[in-house]
This record gives structure tokens, C-alpha cells and sequence, in this order.
């Protein structure tokens, strides 16, 4: 069971004041993340730690068989985006959490959504979704980027300063936040590549090294 004990234990945390910050401007914020690392155990110690996380998951929500059986994403903590039938009512939950100044977990790296940015990705052009930044906006919360890690025996979190800029540009900072995150996230998978799990794993990572291994031999030709 993960408690204060296994936090102080077996997690080390970096750049925890960004989060702290946006919270005492009065603002929500959208953690966005990537498939790295170990995700579930990330997201639920910052539960632990007392922040008021909700997960936003594209998975049908699931019902155990036997009642002693208990899943860490529940309906009341867990806005399940499964059902493109209901999309009005998760838009609407999304602005509530966020305009509570509440903590949302959401993985940039997802294929879900219907209007979608191309972005440079491990040296291909990949589809990013704008639906939740696009959300963030309308509730005026911060976008922090959000990387969590298993190494050496303990999860590491990371958060980096939050990327919105305030909106100051309105629906033109979507694809630039899109971008910085893309960036930021590749350079961790380049670095940590056994630990990316995402949709975008071992294919495009397998053309990254590829290309930039014909990059290398072509310029020791020269």
C-alpha cells in the first residue's frame, strides 16, 4: 500500500514548487505526461501527498468481479473519455475540476481526440491532440509539464515550469505548447528509452535510431 512512509522512502520529486505556485494563483493545472516511466504509481503518490488529482483516461472503465477487489481509477476520481457519445459531459467535468483549482493528469502522447496538431517527433511527424489544451485555455489553468521515472529503486517525478505563458496569445500557444512538450518528452525517451511504453514506442524509436545512425555514417563518408 502506498503511503507517506513509501513516498518518503522510495520516491524522489523535482520542481514540486511549479504545481504549488499555480495552486496559490487560484488556478487549475493540466499535468501532461507521456507513456514513461511508471505513470500509475506517479500520479497516485501525488494523491498521497494530498493533491487533488483526477486521471484523465480513454479506457472503458473497469468493474471488479469480486468486492474485495478495489481499481485505483474510480469514477469519482477518474474522468473516463471513452464513449464519444458522452464527450459533452467530460468537457463539462474537465472545466469543473480545473476551475476548482484541481490537479488533471493527462497523457499528451494519446491518440484520442478529434482535432489534432502534426509535430516533430522522434524525427517523424506525429499527431498530438489539442482537445485538452484547448480546455485548459477555457479554464485559464497552467500546463505543466509532467515526467515521471523508475530509476535506481525509487520513482522520480519531475515538473517543469508551466508552459502556457498565461495564454497570452490565446489559441496560438496551442501548437507551440505541443511542441515544447514533444521536445521535452523525446529528449527523456532518448535518454530512458526502455522505459517509453507509449504508442509511439519501439517503431518510431526503431526510425530514430536508424536515421540518425545514417546521419553519423554519412557524415564519417565525408
Amino acid at each position: 500500500m502506498m503511503d507517506s512512509f513509501f513516498i518518503k522512502r522510495f520516491v524522489k520529486i523535482e520542481g514540486l514548487h511549479h504545481i504549488d505556485e499555480v495552486l496559490k494563483e487560484g488556478r487549475g493545472v493540466v499535468l501532461i505526461a507521456g507513456h514513461i516511466g511508471i505513470p500509475h504509481l506517479s500520479f497516485n503518490a501525488l494523491r498521497v501527498m494530498g493533491y487533488d488529482l483526477i486521471l484523465l483516461s480513454g479506457v472503458t472503465p473497469k468493474h471488479p468481479r469480486r468486492p474485495k477487489i478495489r481499481y485505483y481509477d474510480t469514477q469519482d476520481n477518474t474522468i473516463f473519455v471513452h464513449d464519444p457519445d458522452l464527450s459533452e459531459t467530460y468537457k463539462k467535468r474537465i472545466l469543473e475540476t480545473l476551475q476548482a483549482r484541481k490537479l488533471i493528469y493527462y497523457d499528451g502522447d494519446a491518440w484520442e481526440g478529434r482535432i489534432k496538431e502534426q509535430i516533430f517527433f522522434l524525427g517523424k511527424k506525429m499527431d498530438f491532440p489539442t482537445g485538452m489544451v484547448y480546455l485548459a485555455h477555457q479554464a485559464n489553468a497552467a500546463i505543466i509539464p509532467f515526467i515521471h521515472l523508475y530509476r535506481r529503486g525509487k520513482i522520480t517525478l519531475i515538473f517543469k515550469e508551466p508552459i502556457d505563458h498565461h495564454w497570452k496569445e490565446g489559441k496560438r500557444e496551442y501548437r507551440r505548447i505541443l511542441e515544447e512538450f514533444a521536445k521535452l518528452l523525446e529528449s527523456y525517451i532518448v535518454t530512458y528509452p526502455e522505459q517509453y511504453m507509449g504508442i509511439y514506442g519501439p517503431t518510431v524509436l526503431a526510425y530514430y535510431y536508424q536515421s540518425h545512425r545514417k546521419m553519423e555514417l554519412f557524415k564519417g563518408e565525408k
